[in-house]
Order: structure tokens, then sequence, then C-alpha cells
């Protein structure tokens, strides 16, 4: 997210957000205290200047001081106002940067800057029409503001008004070429529309302007990952050393499929709390309720993976002992919604609902824990949880690694996924579950009707790699020995998701780049839940990722009967497979290095016998297992909840 705010020549402090500095400055105003040792007497210049480089170095908390001590001198300047309540914005005092903000407003009601910067401030509390509002008052005022264009085409993208945040950040480049915001808006705009090819186009002139803009790189290496695209990789592999970690936060989530580096992944996810979500909050007392009352939180109840995973588990858990309640920001309802509300459960639709507005209702039921199912993935409201809404805050399911927040205690795993001596990278407290940390629905239909592989384009004899992995998930490093496996492996060919359009073209060519015929390629379509489990039959061994392996892909793999070939990683996202291998009981599937990867799929592939036992496992054990025991699995989550609460 771009925080901006009009360049009127003036001192710019971050990308896209500025500090305006009135013209008339230098009247000699008091004594400041500087620190312990120096006194002295500066001009109002001198402080507003000490405040914008502190601000520029990233000393908000110093910068902060020399705003208060204007305040506390009884000057009643809307500009002055206005930077102090973007101060306490980036400190993440929302409520009272609203006031501040709204402070300035009542001195000066023309002030533009303060009806801007009052926007965003409300943006971030949810509060997504007022903050429209505030912002077409701004540019109301005036008409050339182009920050507040791009900052009004944001609000508009997070209302879903799409054509119009088009225009709007279409009118702040007009108005403001240079505007490095708007062209970072404007590529995340058509990012979320899957039109990759002009998000990246966006993002290299953002960079082009601003060619250390870490929001611009992090957006751009987002955008080509989607599509595939390996170019540049030495110098985006460069960037990531540093990039969310020094410099301004960029959303971790993106990271966990460029890098298998749990100790930086912590680094990022802290800084971007930090910036981002940190709140001032309180603890909770422990409630005495009769039952105990758990809160889950997602976007996510409808056809979405996350559903296809936890659907039982709601329906199955013991509402005698437990109040469960759904709180759904679900931007679309459908059968799964359905099946979620029919659940037994409390199902609160807080779409509508601004951050004060939820925490107040999830408070009002008295949680004793409340359930992340989102973390930083999209459409998440962290903000929730960062002003706290239970004695006890779990991150699960939703994303695969540490969010990096005081304010989220314990995170669910198991043993494979964070083995003791990886808890330090880790800022919540481990659970572990007995098996696989993953819930699963034993209730996935799969098809009975008859298919064949001509009805997905696979030749009829030859084995067939599979990997219905998304697209952004494949780096040239599994791709590379996919592609000598087809070359070992006679009339082979590879089988794979096809995410978009772009990403099917440029693995075509990156298959040609290493002299494999890309009709050895062959794309799948998206199906009906049940239709795509029943094509899984058609493979023969399925291929993970490295960086991100499948989660809900690998275990709807072995749901349907399909053997997936793995390798285990550092990060929580490059084990999942090998923790759900683990509970299914065949570990041999599970390997730690890429040539144990290519030998073993190699070996398989090579003996027809090895490949039936395995198949012949899969389809055995899923029924056996604890893995796909979704009562089970639910009685072991309520004993360790129960734990934490008695």
């Amino acid at each position: 997210m771009v925080f901006s705010d009009r360049d009127q020549g003036n001192k710019t402090i971050d990308e896209g957000q500025t500090f305006p500095i009135p013209f008339a400055l230098g009247e000699n105003q008091g004594n400041i205290t500087l620190n312990t040792n120096t006194t002295y007497n500066p001009s109002k210049e001198e402080i507003i200047n000490q405040a914008l480089k502190f601000h520029s170095q990233g000393s908000i908390l110093e910068a902060s001081k020399y705003y208060q001590y204007f305040i506390n001198k009884g000057f009643r300047e809307a500009f002055i106002f206005s930077n102090y309540g973007v101060i306490l914005k980036d400190l993440g005092k929302l409520k009272e940067a609203e006031s501040i903000q709204r402070k300035a407003i009542e001195i000066d009601p023309s002030y533009a800057e303060a009806h801007s910067n009052l926007g965003n401030i409300l943006r971030h509390i949810g509060e997504l029409k007022e903050a429209e509002l505030s912002t077409r008052k701004a540019i109301k005022i005036d008409p050339n503001y182009a920050e507040a264009h791009s900052n009004l085409g944001n609000i508009l993208r997070h209302i879903g008004k799409l054509k119009e945040a088009e225009f709007s950040i279409r009118k702040a480049i007009e108005l403001k070429p240079d505007l490095t915001a708007a062209h970072i808006n404007l590529g995340i705009l058509f990012r979320e529309n899957d039109n990759n090819e002009d998000a990246i186009k966006s993002h290299k002139r953002a960079l082009k302007l601003n060619p250390f803009s870490s929001s611009a790189r992090a957006e751009l290496i987002r955008s080509k990952r989607d599509i595939c695209d390996w170019t540049n990789q030495e110098i985006e592999n460069n960037w990531l050393q540093t990039l969310g970690i020094q410099g301004k936060a960029v959303n971790p989530w993106d990271f966990l499929f460029l890098e298998d580096n749990p100790m930086k992944n912590l680094k990022r996810s802290r800084k971007y709390y930090k910036e981002n979500h940190i709140k001032k909050s309180f603890e909770i007392a422990s409630f005495k309720n009769k039952k105990i009352h758990i809160g889950y939180f997602s976007a996510d109840f409808y056809e979405h993976a996350t559903m296809n995973l936890i659907a039982s588990i709601l329906e199955l858990h013991d509402k005698s002992k437990f109040e469960i309640y759904l709180y759904s920001f679900t931007p679309k309802e459908d059968k799964y919604t359905e099946r979620a509300k029919g659940s037994g459960c409390f199902f609160r639709d807080i779409k509508k609902l601004n951050t004060i507005e939820s925490v107040k209702l999830a408070r009002r039921d008295k949680l004793d824990i409340a359930i992340d199912l989102k973390g930083y993935t999209r459409n998440s409201r962290m903000d929730i949880f960062s002003h706290r809404v239970a004695p006890i805050q779990i991150n699960y399911l939703g994303y695969p690694g540490s969010l990096g927040a005081d304010n989220i205690d314990y995170i669910l795993a198991d043993k494979i996924i964070i083995p003791e001596e990886y808890e330090k990278f880790y800022s919540e407290k481990v659970i572990r579950m007995p098996s696989c940390y993953q819930c699963n629905d034993n209730k996935k239909e799969i098809s009975i009707e008859t298919i064949k592989r001509s009805d997905f384009n696979l030749p009829e004899q030859g084995f067939v790699f599979t990997c219905f992995n998304a697209n952004r998930k494949i780096s040239p490093n599994e791709f590379n020995i996919w592609m000598r496996l087809l070359k070992e492996i006679k009339g082979s060919v590879l089988w794979l998701y096809e995410s978009n359009l772009l990403a099917r073209q440029n693995l075509y060519k990156e298959a040609e780049i290493r002299n494999v015929d890309s009709n050895r390629l062959i794309f799948a379509s998206k199906l009906y839940l049940d239709k795509h489990l029943a094509r899984y039959s058609l493979g023969d061994l399925g291929l993970d990722t490295f960086i991100c392996n499948g989660h809900t892909t690998t275990s709807d793999a072995l749901w349907s009967g399909l053997p997936v070939l793995t390798k285990a990683g550092e990060g929580f996202a490059s084990r999942v497979s090998a923790s759900l291998l683990t509970s299914l009981g065949i570990t041999e599937l599970i390997t730690y290095n890429e040539s144990e990867y290519e030998e073993k799929a190699l070996h398989i592939a090579r003996n027809p016998e090895i490949l039936v036992r395995l198949k012949s496992m899969v389809v055995n054990l899923r029924y056996k297992s604890q893995l796909f025991n979704s009562k089970l699995f639910t009685q072991n989550l309520e004993n360790k909840l129960e734990k934490l609460v008695r």
C-alpha cells in the first residue's frame, strides 16, 4: 500500500509521502531540548526541518517530539497538526491520528492535504466509504492534487470499484507523470485483474522513476513470477538479499514463493507488521464462559482452498463444549458459504464492518480464542487481530509462516513443519498437532464419471508427471529437473495446471530453451472440484515444487490416489508436503536435496512395479491414516485448544 501526500517542492519522506512546509517560516519560537546535553533557541523553520530530517531517517518518535512541541505551545496551524497526524499513523496510533487530522481540518477546512491524509488513515482503519469521501474532498479543493487521485484509486480498488480506480490512478499519472506511487498502484490494480503484462510495465516505469523503491521491486518480482517470467533473475536475486528487511516493508507473503529462508521471512514479517499493523492494544482477561468460545476469521468461506480443507472441522466441532463463531469477510458467497452457515456455528458477516466495529463485535462475543485463517494473504484483516479480540490469538492454515506479530500468540504446526530446532524462526509459540497440522475434509467427493487421458489431451501411452501447483510456485530449479526427466523418460509428458495464458507461453518457451519439445507440456484448466479430483487418477507421479510446496494441492492429489514426490526444505511452506506424507505413512516419497529428488523420480518412472505399489499404498492408507480422519483431527484440535483455556 502506498501512503502518499502532495509534493509541493518539499522534502520527500518516503515513497510518495511528503510533509508540506508552508513558505513563510523562520520566526523564533522559543527553546526546545533536542537531546540531554544541548538546549538552544531554534527558529520555527529549523524545528520543522529537524522533524522532517528525523522522519526521513525513520526516527519517527524523535520527529513526533517536534510537532508535539508546537502543539503544546498552542500553535494552531493546519500543516503542523496534519504532519503530526501522519507520524501518529506511522506509529500505529490510528484513532489518535484520525483525531489530529480532523483537528487540522477544523483549523483550516480548505487544507487539502489534511483531507487526503485523513482518507489514508480511514482506509487503514477500514472505513473505506468515509475514506473515499475524505479523499474526494481533497480533490474538490484542489483538482490537480495528483497524490490524492492516486490515493482515491487505491481506496476504490479496495472497495471493488475497479474501473473508477483505474480512472483515478491514470488521472494522477496525467497530472504528475513522475509520481512513483501512482505507477505502483496502477500495477497492483492490473495484477489483481490478472493483467500481469501491463502490471510489469507499470512497475518498470516506477523503478525507472525510483530505482530503489522497495514496493516497485517487490511488485515487479511478484508480477513476473505469476507468469513464470524468469528473466533478470540475477538482478532480482540480488534485490532479495535485503528487500523487505532494509528500507520500506513489503508484504512477506510474496516472498514465501521466492526463497526458502525462514529467518529472513521472520524479519520481513516483523517489519511489515510494525509498519502496517501494530496498534495500541490491551490484555483481555479470560472469560468464565460455560463453553469455550472460538472464533475463526477468514475471507475464504467460499469455494477456496481453505474452505476445502476446513469445512468438515467446522461441522464436527463439539457444540456441547464449544461455541464456534465464523467471522466472514468473504467477498462473494456460494454453496460453500452456505455450508459454513449450516455448520452449527454462529456466522458473523463482517465484510461491511470496519476494523473497530469488527473488534467490538468479536469482543462482545467473549471469545476465548481467536484464530486467524488469513495472515498476510489477499483480503486479510490483520488489523482486527492487532487490536486483540481474544486473550489467545492463533495463526493457522492460511499463512505458512510466522506473522512476526506481537499480538499473535501461537501458531498451529506439527513436528515436521516446525521441528524444535526451528522454533527460532517464529515469533509465535508453537502448538504441535499429534499428526499433520493440516485439517482435511473427508467429505470431498470425487466424480465417478468415466474419464480417459484423451479427454485432457494426454497421450494414452507414456508416463505422466503431474504438478497442479500454481504456476508462480515453479522456479527454474525444479523446472530444470523436470525437463531432464522428460529427456530421460521417452514418451513422457509434464501435466501442469494453467494459472494464466502468459505463464503457459513462458513455460513453453523455457522448455524449448532446454531443448524439450513444448508439446510435451500439457496444461489443465480449472474444473469443478469433484472432476478436478477425478482427473488426478490419469497422472502417474506428482512432482512437488520446492520453495513453496503444494499444500491443498498435495492433499488433493493424495486424496485422489496420486503419489507425490517432494523435497523438504527449511521453512514452513517448503515442508508441508513432507508433513502430509509422514501423516499418510509414505515417507519414502520425501527427499532432502535436488539430486535425491531427481534420482527418485527417475527410479519410480523406470520401475512400473514401484509405481503400482506406491499408488496402492496411497489409495489404501487414505482411509486408514490420520491424515484424512476429520473427526480425529477435530478432537485433537479441541484438546489442544482446551488446554490453552483451562
